[in-house]
Parts: structure tokens; C-alpha cells; sequence
């Protein structure tokens, strides 16, 4: 089965071919605003919303069906479990509907992070005749056994929709398997802005809303540079907003080994040593300092678990200091 990174893969792949191809006499129209195509992308989701309504198995597995003329059944617009988040992208205001079947009891990734998920993709389309309306659904990616995607390198729709989610639990099979519970799982109503946009692709029109069932079973948190500082503490704040670039040097602070520009790398201004026995005999072990501190020291370490990392000053606690690795007058 294709899995989402394939499938943005191979469009790369398929665009270049034909875009070696083309003569002077064939060529690709140019791309629609964004801000033209959102409305329409926003007005089938939510009539699909309104006509439709969901059946989840034990597995949370979904299936949309039409309500027939005259049917009872509560349409997905109705649904308690309906949620939306607005983002700002391409300068205009998102409005993203999803339907949180299970929350989930673990940790949350972030845009930046990977999840561990399982997934199928669904397009629709309305056609309306003698004034009756029908859709058609079609699958056209689907993974039934999990699979590690980065959010920053899929479709853009899934970073800010996965995060709103947790992880379960597992437990390890006598066979070799993996066993997860109380994992999240929901769905996902995508514009094209957030998906495949203009690209065509297999089964995937141009300028398509999205469908996503999926099940987010873990997660991992990333640290892009290798400066031992999860990206996700170094992006900054809110991940609606650019991440910062606290020297200015056009390089992300989750990207930079220096964030300051101070010539000293990051992993070494968070860096601290303990020296055990007597020298000629000596040890010296270095430690990181972690960007928060725990709440409680734990007495099994040889240092104090509560300091994160300090500012020039050695404070190491204060929430609103600022830390050595982002002040280049440390040194």
C-alpha cells in the first residue's frame, strides 16, 4: 500500500517528467489563488457535513453514507465529536473540521515531530441530476498497518490536525506484535489548500477536499539540529506564527546548531559536567541540561534534575529567562 510520503514523492517524480516533456506548445495552467479556491473547497466540505452521517466500528473505523430523502440520521455537522481549528496560511483563515472519535491518553506531537499512524484517504464528489444530489466516494490511499510520517513532510493539513490528538498505550505479543489501546482516532475534512492543491495525481483531482480517517498510535519528538534541544521548544511558541531565528541568520533556531551566533554551538553552551574521584583517578561526565526542569529532583542521579537549562546568570528556573544558548552575551 502507498503511504502519504510516497504519494508526495511521486508527485514530484510525475511533475518533473512531464515538465521535461513539454513543448513550447503544451503547458500546465497556472495555479488558481488560494483564496479563490478556499471558499469553494469550504462550501463542499460542509454540505458533504450536512448530508452525511458516520458509522464507526469497534476499531474506529469510519463510513459516510448520504442520508436518503426523508432519513433520521443525525448528519456529521450535528455530531458532539465535530471540532474545527482556524489557521492563518497563504494569508487567508483556514477553517479545518475534524471529528475527534477518541482523544487518546498519551503525549501530543507537534508540527515539527513525527507520528506513528494508520490512515485512509477518501476524495468525494457531488453530481446533481433532475435536481437530486449524489455523492461518490473513492479511496485512494489507505495503510491499515501503522507507519512513521513526519507532519513537516506530508500534506500540510495533517500538521495541524495530528496535533490535536494523543497517543495510547501498548503492549508487547508473546508473538513479536505490538498490541495499542486508547489511542486517538479521528477524521479529517481537508481544503486542497491543505492537500494537493492544483497537483493532480492518481484518482486525486485537482483543487480535491480531503477526507482522513486515521489512528495515531505514537508519536516522536525531534531534534532536527542533533543540539540536544527538542524542536519542538525551539520552534517557538506557536506554531501558527514562524519559527524563530533568534540571530537573524535566516536559519530557524530548530534548524541552527548556534541559534545565538555566538560561535559556540548550542549543545555545548547547555552542556554541564560532574567530576567524580580523586585525580590522577578523576571522571569527568558531561550532561545536558534540559530545557525545562522536572518538577522533582530524582535522588538516583548524581545532579539536580529540577534546573533546566540557565540563563547567563545561572538561574535555571525562572519561566521567563532567557536561556545562555539564545544570548550571545554569555561569552
Amino acid at each position: 500500500m502507498k503511504s502519504l510520503f510516497k504519494i508526495v514523492l511521486s508527485i514530484v517524480v510525475v511533475t518533473s517528467i512531464f515538465s521535461c516533456q513539454q513543448t513550447d506548445d503544451v503547458t500546465a495552467p497556472p495555479a488558481r489563488p488560494y483564496a479563490e479556491v478556499y471558499p469553494e473547497d469550504l462550501a463542499k466540505i460542509e454540505a458533504f457535513l450536512d448530508t452525511h452521517y458516520v458509522t464507526v466500528d469497534a476499531d474506529y473505523n469510519t463510513t459516510f453514507t448520504q442520508i436518503p430523502a426523508g432519513g433520521t440520521q443525525q448528519p456529521i455537522a450535528d455530531m458532539p465529536e465535530l471540532n474545527f481549528v482556524e489557521r492563518t496560511i497563504h494569508d487567508i483563515s483556514y477553517k479545518i473540521y475534524y471529528l475527534k472519535l477518541r482523544e487518546g491518553v498519551g503525549e501530543s506531537p507537534t508540527r515539527v515531530d513525527s507520528s506513528f499512524v494508520s490512515y485512509k484517504g477518501n476524495t468525494f464528489a457531488k453530481t446533481t441530476t433532475d435536481g437530486v444530489d449524489t455523492y461518490t466516494q473513492s479511496v485512494f490511499d489507505q495503510s491499515d498497518t501503522p507507519v512513521w510520517f513526519a507532519l513537516e513532510d506530508v500534506i500540510r493539513g495533517w500538521g495541524e490536525i495530528i496535533p490535536e490528538f494523543k497517543t495510547g498505550t501498548y503492549t508487547s505479543n508473546p508473538d513479536g506484535t505490538v498490541a495499542f489501546d486508547n489511542y486517538g482516532a479521528g477524521v479529517m475534512f481537508l481544503p486542497s489548500g491543505l492537500g494537493y492543491f492544483n497537483t493532480a495525481t492518481g484518482n486525486i483531482s485537482a483543487y480535491s477536499p480531503l477526507i482522513f480517517n486515521f489512528k495515531l498510535y505514537n508519536q516522536r519528538y525531534r531534534d532536527h539540529d542533533l543540539d540536544k534541544i527538542l524542536s519542538k521548544y525551539e520552534y517557538g511558541p506557536d506554531f501558527n506564527e514562524e519559527a524563530l531565528d533568534t540571530d537573524a541568520d535566516g536559519i530557524p533556531d530548530y534548524l541552527d546548531i548556534d541559534d545565538d551566533g555566538d560561535g559556540f554551538l548550542t549543545k555545548f553552551e547547555i552542556r554541564h559536567s560532574i567530576t567524580t574521584g580523586t585525580p590522577p583517578n578523576d571522571v569527568t561526565t558531561y550532561y545536558y541540561y534540559p530545557f525545562n526542569g522536572a518538577a522533582v529532583d530524582d535522588p538516583l542521579t548524581p545532579y539536580d534534575d529540577t534546573r533546566g537549562i540557565p540563563n547567563c546568570l545561572n538561574d535555571y528556573t525562572t519561566p521567563a529567562r532567557i536561556r545562555k544558548h539564545l544570548d550571545a552575551t554569555c561569552h
